[in-house]
């Protein structure tokens, strides 16, 4: 997380590196938040309806033939699709998506917290919303006006106040989609508990950004699922247990390694 400014200005959220961009991950500005959330009922439909060796062709017929997602009407199938993509790819040549869906896959449960960290490292918008959730204790109300403001200081000028406050509603609703707020009305944070699934993405995004060791518990993806390094390096362990990743640790020196997804670090790489 950035450090305030002089005079207490607004703390900005995490900047993606660069070298991220291989990976899957989305650097440009706009997002899919400005008219609609994380979409987590609909990408959990799609996950459960599309087998894993699935085209692309094959999602966009999931959606806009076999209407897996439900939708009334050929143009919300259409926009369904749309978002869908631009938050999670919806392709196996996208690195992310790939170990996204290998991941829901193996912990079902963990799909909130992974579709949260997909759909932060895809949308500008929802990373925007970031520093009044992370900075939030739990039990603490997290009013709609601080993500405004944390979204109008991420791009000052830059949308109407109708539209602010329509990304900061989403948002909200993300937030509490992926388990990091409870409540209607009155949203409160909730503490997460980062399933070892979660976590492994988590670490591979770290990775794909150029990060290694200890740094990769240092990582605004573990803040995310709420882990301090000290926590995080213990939900790595139970990681390893499941074998999603390999971790050696002599002391204060750790080595992650992920086998599983090392042909999806390869290929991030090549298109970086």
């Amino acid at each position: 997380m950035n450090s305030p400014g002089r005079g207490g200005s607004v703390l900005k959220p995490p900047v993606l590196h660069p070298a991220g961009a291989g990976f899957g991950m989305k650097l440009t500005d706009g997002g899919t938040h400005i008219s609609r959330t994380m979409m987590l009922a609909e990408i959990g439909r799609v996950l459960t309806a599309v087998p894993g060796c699935a085209s692309r062709d094959d999602y966009a017929a999931a959606v806009l033939e076999r209407n897996v997602t439900g939708k009334s009407t050929d143009s919300t199938r259409k926009k369904t699709l749309r978002h869908l993509r631009e938050l999670y790819g919806l392709s196996l040549e996208l690195p992310i998506f790939t170990a996204f869906r290998s991941l829901a896959l193996h912990t079902p449960g963990a799909l909130p917290q992974l579709a949260l960290l997909v759909a932060w490292a895809r949308d500008p918008l929802l990373r925007a919303s970031t520093v009044p959730l992370l900075t939030a204790t739990p039990g603490k109300v997290v009013e709609k006006s601080a993500l405004e403001a944390a979204i109008e200081a991420t791009f000052p000028n830059h949308y109407s106040a109708l539209n602010i406050a329509k990304i900061a509603r989403n948002a909200s609703a993300s937030w509490s989609q992926s388990g990091h707020l409870t409540g209607h009305a009155t949203k409160v944070r909730t503490a997460l508990v980062a399933a070892p699934a979660a976590l492994c993405l988590a670490l591979l995004l770290g990775h794909a950004e150029g990060r290694s060791g200890e740094e990769l518990f240092r990582s605004p993806w573990c803040r995310l699922l709420d882990l301090t390094p000290e926590r995080a390096r213990a939900v790595a362990v139970q990681a390893h247990r499941e074998g999603l990743l390999d971790m050696k640790a002599i002391g204060s020196v750790v080595e992650v390694a992920f086998p599983k997804f090392q042909d999806l670090l390869a290929k991030a790489h090549e298109h970086h």
